[in-house]
């Protein structure tokens, strides 16, 4: 354990309190796989938790508290049980003083083993014998944990996903049962699952766990990726949807972007610099093109963009008479002669191109 951890379960243990590791973290120290995010339970209660840890910030309604601590980050959260539920979130919740209670509350047996500073496991629900079988398998009643927040549908064909795992024949069989509650999740809710998903190079997997559970159509996709690239944009791009899932502009962008270069034949120097280095990397990596090659064609160019080349716009209207639309398209064409090589960028050359009657 890393000593950065074992420092904040001491500190809470020296206070008089029980802490744990629990969740995540865990879950992947099991696996041999590294994290930086640590989700602490204890039975100090939050306002015991702002006293230790003077730097740490209050989270939201349930007394969870967040700080930084080299690379890590903390989230310590008081010992509870969540009493009524209402549009998938806890409205009642309760604190308790034992762990047991907490981690009944939790949604995979995978996600509820802890380790305390000494380096002792408590796993009252056999998640590390889940861990060894590859098996995703619920805490609760499989009804009861679907239908008390319906992410969790999404949380196990993710986590099925990403680890490689199978979801428990009971829970799969309520998953299938409950997939209609889905849509009750926000945008923002879904695309997060399936942000992470599609970070995963085993993403595949858990599309076709989406397939088979009847929940492409209810998330409104029509198509999935089919090769995958460490890009979220560039996995999105591959979908063919349409639920905007609340993208920023930016966002959307880039993944239009990345969609036209990869309707293009080719990559060419005329595609890079009419869409941009990045869109046209992310859409040779989907179209199995060597990056080399848009690597040496991108520093070839001579030019980038529009400053680059050594005419202006208003020169051109100058020579023409035109309108500012028809100067527009001369110079765009002037801009793909030059990148084709069969222009080059001198100004008396472009000068001479448009006198000799460029449409």
């Amino acid at each position: 354990m890393n000593r950065e951890i074992r420092y904040v379960l001491k500190k809470l243990n020296q206070n008089g309190y029980e802490a744990y590791i629990v969740g995540g973290y865990v879950r992947d120290f099991l696996r041999n796989q590294k994290s930086s995010d640590v989700d602490i339970c204890t039975n100090a209660l939050p306002k015991d938790v702002h006293k230790i840890f003077k730097c740490a910030s209050k989270m939201g309604e349930y007394g969870s508290f967040r700080f930084q601590k080299k690379r890590f980050q903390f989230d310590i959260t008081t010992f509870r049980k969540e009493l009524k539920y209402q549009n998938r979130k806890p409205i009642q919740i309760e604190y308790v003083t034992e762990l047991l209670e907490d981690l009944k509350r939790r949604d995979f047996t995978i996600n509820a083993i802890c380790i305390d500073y000494k380096g002792n496991i408590k796993d009252p629900f056999h998640g590390q014998e889940d861990l060894k079988q590859k098996m995703i398998r619920s805490i609760q009643k499989e009804d009861i944990l679907l239908t008390e927040d319906p992410l969790r549908i999404l949380r196990a064909i993710r986590f099925a996903s990403i680890l490689d795992f199978e979801i428990e024949e009971t829970l799969w069989e309520s998953i299938q049962k409950n997939y209609k509650l889905c849509k009750t999740l926000s945008k923002e809710k879904i695309k997060k699952e399936l942000d992470k998903m599609l970070l995963s190079p085993n993403f595949q997997k858990g599309f076709h766990l989406l397939a088979k559970a009847n929940l492409l159509p209810l998330l409104q996709i029509e198509t999935i990726p089919s090769v995958y690239v460490n890009d979220l944009n560039g996995m999105w791009a591959q979908i063919s949807t349409t639920n905007d899932y609340g993208r920023s502009k930016n966002e959307m962008h880039q993944i239009n972007t990345i969609k036209k270069v990869l309707n293009e034949k080719e990559i060419t120097p005329i595609v890079i610099y009419n869409f941009g280095y990045y869109a046209s990397i992310v859409a040779a990596q989907i179209k199995k093109v060597p990056l080399s090659k848009i690597l040496k064609q991108y520093k070839k160019m001579p030019i980038h963009n529009r400053k680059e080349l050594k005419i202006t716009f208003e020169e051109i209207k100058k020579i023409t008479q035109k309108n500012a639309l028809e100067v527009k398209k001369i110079e765009q064409q002037l801009i793909e002669e030059v990148l084709s090589g069969n222009l080059k960028n001198k100004k008396n050359i472009l000068k001479n191109r448009i006198q000799g009657g460029i449409k």
